[in-house]
């Protein structure tokens, strides 16, 4: 809570929040990695929307949001589950991978990544999921690493 004392909630997001959820997504991208490719960053909206639009009410897609007294969102984040063949730490075959948590710029300090991380990792333990993944840039580091995410060997080959 702030200094004003303005009172936030979260809440799980729903198929009315698809245009906020996207929205934050681009910020997202356009201050971590600098993209500016309007064309890209417009299909990557469209894509997502319809990701979401599809696998929201599969439960395969799953998005929390924190909003103020006055119903504006100002921080939000969700996860992605898939199938990936067995390890040996975890042989579920569903696998969480955690992202898009943004939280607008004058909101940001106040622990509402944390509060929707906390919200992810509970969920993923209600549900019996072993396997959270997510990338992280630098300054949101010391946050996953405070709840347990490790560094690994992952690489990436863009065709």
């Amino acid at each position: 809570m702030s200094g004003d004392q303005q009172k936030f909630t979260l809440r799980e997001a729903t198929l009315d929040d698809v245009q906020i959820l996207v929205r934050q997504r681009r910020l997202m991208w356009v201050e971590v990695a600098n993209a500016r490719d309007e064309k890209a960053l417009d299909a990557m909206d469209e894509a997502y929307r319809r990701y979401i639009e599809k696998m929201m009410p599969s439960g395969m897609f799953k998005a929390w949001v924190i909003e103020d007294e006055n119903g504006r969102v100002v921080a939000g984040g969700g996860l992605a589950v898939y199938e990936q063949p067995p390890r040996p730490q975890d042989d579920t075959l569903r696998y969480v991978y955690v992202h898009s948590i943004y939280t607008e710029p004058e909101y940001r300090r106040r622990g509402f990544a944390r509060k929707i991380l906390n919200r992810i990792v509970q969920y993923c333990r209600e549900n019996g999921f072993k396997t959270l993944t997510l990338h992280a840039v630098e300054a949101s580091r010391p946050l996953y690493e405070s709840f347990g995410f490790k560094p690994t060997t992952e690489m990436r080959m863009f065709l």
